[in-house]
């Protein structure tokens, strides 16, 4: 099967786009997977397939997203804002002045997007299931280990510095933290997540799918954000460094058990256009 596709990032957190609202790209996860490698394939983080009919439930599409092993997840901040992007270029949605304003859906509930330009904003599903002070076999580095679910699961790690962090560091305590049994039997995306003096949070993640460092994570952006606001140490809205050095902003009202009328912004860019067979 060859099939067309659009390679896009997030902040450099990058992924594979097909059209697939007619419903004829069907590829296993290994498939997937192949085409996400990035010595044999194109290379991505994750692939997103944007489909029609009845999962979309009479919105603009339903964005299906997989991590780069081939698995599914049920959703992806940079993923979704790349996906409202490429929705977007296909002429999907109603324009607003310079914006085009999409509702689509994803497995973890419905998204309010508006792209303008290289960059798209949305409001998410809500910051929710926070614990605090997890206690896991694994010692972190100030003892602290928090979680919180945006789509998909986190969790949170405060340290002094995330960007004094090794690779091996985040690495190896990502990878032990991801297996944790506190998180078990799904897992979790791991954030290293750090205050700046300039009062941005500064984000370093392992994200599981990828099993290894991403260059950002929306989501995790999200959770952290949240997770600091409730200790009182900053206030909505903030600003995420990521590890490409690309800025996110989130804002969000803060609940219970996590926050509301969340939202996020940020870069979602195309790098090329191409084909693959598979």
């Amino acid at each position: 099967m060859r099939i067309e596709f659009v390679k896009m990032n997030g902040a450099a957190n990058d992924f594979i786009l097909v059209d697939n609202r007619r419903g004829e790209v069907t590829l296993t996860g290994a498939q997937i997977a192949h085409l996400c490698d990035r010595r044999r394939g194109v290379g991505a983080d994750g692939f997103v397939s944007i489909e029609g009919g009845a999962p979309a439930q009479g919105r603009d599409f339903f964005m299906r997203f997989y991590n780069g092993n081939g698995a599914e997840e049920v959703m992806c901040g940079n993923g979704a804002r790349c996906s409202a992007r490429f929705a977007a270029d296909l002429g999907l949605g109603e324009r607003s002045g310079d914006e085009v304003v999409l509702d689509f859906m994803t497995g973890s509930g419905p998204i309010e997007a508006r792209v303008r330009g290289g960059r798209a904003w949305m409001r998410m599903m809500d910051a929710a299931r926070m614990r605090r002070d997890i206690e896991t076999r694994i010692k972190t580095p100030r003892g602290a280990l928090h979680f919180m679910t945006v789509g998909t699961r986190h969790a949170v790690v405060p340290v002094e510095d995330a960007t004094a962090m090794t690779s091996a560091e985040v690495f190896e305590l990502g990878r032990a933290l991801r297996h944790d049994p506190a998180f078990a039997p799904e897992g979790a995306n791991v954030n290293f997540a750090s205050i700046g003096k300039d009062g941005r949070i500064y984000l370093r993640t392992y994200e599981k799918g990828v099993e290894a460092e991403t260059f950002a994570c929306g989501t995790g952006s999200v959770a952290a954000s949240v997770l600091f606001a409730h200790e009182g140490r900053l206030k909505s809205p903030t600003r995420i460094v990521q590890h490409s050095g690309d800025e996110l902003t989130a804002s969000f009202e803060l609940a219970p058990t996590g926050a509301v009328n969340v939202a996020l912004e940020g870069p979602a860019e195309v790098n090329f256009h191409g084909w693959a067979d598979v």
